[in-house]
Order: structure tokens, then C-alpha cells, then sequence
């Protein structure tokens, strides 16, 4: 990212664009911090997995293989229960995610109720995302699903598994979350939260 902008400065570029199959929430950041950083802002553009395919892949103009993206914007929440230890316990809401069609020039907002699937990591390292909680929010799967099980699961646990609320879990104050989104085109995006009880029922989101 350094060196790109030091080169799109000297030849005098006026937006440097990173285009990226998956972008970590720290490169994010460092993304969108180039203009103050560099004096040269800049964009994270997501490249479809579809360019993996190479003369497999159909070219056409109305082809979207590249997209702008914002970042996950969630909401976390400091329950008022602990852990018979004291460990707090939070829950974490999907408030939804923007795009932009460059069809209709225009940034379409998607809620976190209606994105494909979106998932949930309690205690982010930095290095590796393990989903702890998945959701499949906008789905017609569930109901086949219940009757290829036979299931006799409450309609609560269906309606949770395809919402935008995550179970409750317990994480000492100072423990990072991550979550991570998969929208329309296949492309994962996410964002990192510190639980921190100043912080708690706050709003953390992308650009």
C-alpha cells in the first residue's frame, strides 16, 4: 500500500484504487487512511473470485467483476447478566453493510437481516477468523431443511439462525470481535470491535 501510493504520487495520480480478492479489516483501515497518511485518498475495490478462471470466464461489459464496498456496520451490547466468574456477556447485531452499483451510480444499503450469510468470531487473534456463530439470514433453505430433518426445533431457533442478533457469549472486557459478511457478488468483508463497556451499545462501521 506504501509504495503504491508513493508511486501514484509521483506520477501524479489523484485516487489510488487496491483492488484485492478479500481484505483484511486492518488493510481496510490502512486503505482508507491514505489520504490523511499520503495526501492521496484511496479505495478498496473487491476483484470477483470469477478472474480465477481466466479464458473460462465470460468477458461482457455488463460483467460487475469488481466491486466498492463498505465495511460491516455492527452494534455490540453489554448484557446485564455475567458469568458466575463476573466475565461480562455481549451481543453483537448485523446492522447491515453499503454498496455501490455502478449501474445506477448510487450507494445501495443492505440490512443485516437480508444479506446471504454473515458470521461471528468471539475472539479475533488477528490472524485467523474462526466462526464461532453463523447466520444464513436470507435464505429460502430453512424450511426445506426442517422437513429433510424432521426437525422440532422452537421457531425461535430457526428465526435465530437466519437473523441479524447473535447469541450471547461471554468475552472478558478487552477481547477483540470480528465479523465477517458475504454479500451478493461472493465478496467478505468485515470488521474488528474491542469490547470495551464505554464502547458497548456503540456503532462500528466501514467507510
Amino acid at each position: 500500500m506504501l509504495d503504491a501510493a508513493k508511486e501514484a504520487n509521483v506520477k501524479g495520480y489523484r485516487h489510488l484504487f487496491v483492488i484485492g480478492f478479500a481484505f483484511t479489516a486492518e488493510a481496510r483501515t490502512e486503505i482508507e487512511g491514505g489520504e490523511a497518511a499520503l495526501g492521496l485518498p484511496a479505495t478498496a475495490v473487491s476483484a470477483s473470485m470469477d478472474l480465477q478462471m481466466g479464458d473460462l470466464l465470460r468477458n461482457q461489459r455488463s460483467s460487475q467483476i469488481f466491486a466498492v464496498c463498505g465495511l460491516p456496520e455492527i452494534a455490540v451490547k453489554l448484557l446485564p447478566e455475567t458469568e458466575k466468574d463476573g466475565t461480562p456477556r455481549w451481543q453483537v447485531t448485523l446492522l447491515g453493510l453499503d454498496s455501490f452499483d455502478p449501474v445506477t451510480m448510487t450507494t445501495d444499503h443492505q440490512r443485516g437481516d437480508n444479506v446471504p450469510c454473515w458470521m461471528l468470531d468471539t475472539a479475533w487473534n488477528g490472524l485467523v477468523f474462526h466462526a464461532g456463530q453463523v447466520f444464513f439470514p436470507r435464505t429460502g433453505a430453512w424450511k426445506n431443511l426442517r422437513k429433510a430433518l424432521k426437525a422440532t426445533h422452537d421457531e425461535d431457533v430457526w428465526q435465530h439462525l437466519a437473523g441479524d442478533t447473535s447469541a450471547p457469549f461471554a468475552a472478558p472486557e478487552g477481547t477483540e470481535v470480528a465479523v465477517k459478511v458475504l454479500d451478493d457478488r461472493g465478496n467478505e468483508l468485515m470488521v474488528t470491535r474491542k469490547l470495551t463497556r464505554t464502547a458497548a451499545n456503540a456503532i462500528a462501521k466501514g467507510a
